[in-house]
């Protein structure tokens, strides 16, 4: 699909999203008409689906001259877990997508001896310029050695034209790129700063997320549990400094996910903007002092979250695990930090900046002006990132975080 292409009848832009429960999954796709029931049939062997469920539909009207298409939601549940699933998507009088395939997540008697492969990627985009061939690499990648899960720490499809007005097609666009993925792989967001038009409508609405479930907001705040890791994505486009709704929230979800740190060990935080970065915009935000660090610092520290994990400025950048600029660990091996690592890996495709701070603070590992993907791999007791170059499928950098 290209942007002004019509919405084709046929289930187009599948994807998949968790819940807070390992035996749900969430089923979404788009359709030019109101397609009733919206159905998915599933089971346990290619072409033979002994299952079905329906779901609801729903559509919405803003942009630059509205959108047309409808949305289907399903929720599947009472899934076995550590499981292949086989599924489509359609309704029994019209349409039936091509098959797609899903694994459930490992049960907790699984967990401690299970491997996570995560895909890292903010800041898309379609063809502005490269979010396309970003997302054939991971396809490749996801060949090789399949992703448990998906995280997309903002800035999803860029349909914003700066201003106050949104392209809905350039969702369509996105969508449709990321189907290979997306429909097989739970593809799980933290908003960013590009998708506040219509106040968030498209975002809302094209996607489910858990908040809901969790005491959470939404698609704006949520947490999960996902192998070995509790996953926490927050809002930075919304009030998070200390008493505010939002931290209140984040608190108490760590105090919760250190309680279970026997079966999960890894704390992973996910956001958009960046608590720290060197890249020259927004500066001032994003230093040792600035109000990102000052404000959410002390929380991460209290509660011993590991890794990080953000978009926003346009480029790869590492740092070390640090209290206030204060370095504790340095190298690519980081064993028990006494403070967070951090990654922002807003290089999906979207144009990259290259004006950074100089000198290099004492406190940045790595500065990578390319596009490409994190990979981030992850048992019991290690947890390794990889950063993987998006025109030669190269590792341009790479860190372990190890618990003893």
């Amino acid at each position: 699909m290209l942007v002004g292409d019509p919405i084709e009848p046929y289930p187009q832009q599948i994807h998949l999203s968790v819940t807070t429960h390992h035996d749900e999954m969430v089923v979404m796709w788009v359709t030019s008409g109101q397609d009733l029931p919206p159905t998915v049939q599933y089971g346990l062997q290619s072409g033979k689906y002994d299952s079905s469920t329906t779901g609801t539909v729903a559509t919405y009207d803003v942009g630059v001259d509205g959108w047309d298409g409808w949305i289907s939601q399903v929720k599947l549940t009472g899934l076995s877990l550590n499981t292949k699933y086989y599924y489509r998507v359609g309704t029994p009088t019209t349409y039936w997508s091509d098959e797609f395939s899903f694994t459930t997540t490992k049960a907790d008697a699984d967990v401690p001896t299970s491997r996570d492969v995560i895909a890292v990627v903010a800041d898309q985009g379609t063809y502005i310029p490269m979010g396309f061939e970003v997302i054939d690499q991971m396809v490749a990648f996801h060949a090789q050695d399949p992703f448990s899960l998906v995280v997309h720490a903002g800035d999803v499809c860029y349909a914003g034209t700066g201003d106050d007005w949104e392209f809905e097609e350039v969702w369509d666009v996105w969508e449709d790129l990321v189907q290979p993925i997306a429909a097989n792989v739970p593809y799980m967001f933290a908003v960013g700063n590009h998708e506040h038009y219509y106040n968030y409508t498209a975002f809302n609405t094209r996607f489910k997320l858990p908040g809901d479930e969790c005491g959470g907001n939404g698609n704006f705040w949520y947490s999960i549990d996902y192998g070995n890791a509790h996953y926490q994505f927050f809002s930075t486009e919304h009030p998070f400094q200390p008493g505010s709704v939002q931290y209140q929230w984040m608190e108490q979800d760590l105090i919760n996910a250190t309680k279970n740190r026997n079966l999960r060990p890894w704390i992973i935080l996910l956001a958009h903007r960046p608590m720290y970065s060197t890249d020259v915009g927004e500066w001032d935000d994003h230093r040792p002092g600035g109000r990102i660090q000052s404000e959410l610092e002390p929380l991460f520290l209290k509660y011993g979250v590991d890794l990080y994990l953000c978009g926003h400025q346009h480029m790869y950048e590492r740092v070390y695990p640090n209290i206030n600029g204060t370095v504790v660990a340095t190298g690519n091996v980081y064993k028990n930090p006494k403070a967070t690592a951090h990654v922002n890996q807003a290089t999906a495709g979207v144009f990259l900046d290259d004006s950074y701070i100089t000198p290099q603070p004492d406190w940045s590992a790595s500065r990578i002006n390319e596009w490409g993907f994190g990979k981030m791999i992850l048992n019991h007791t290690h947890l390794n990132y990889q950063f993987w170059k998006e025109s030669d499928y190269q590792i341009y950098d790479e860190f372990w975080i190890i618990k003893d």
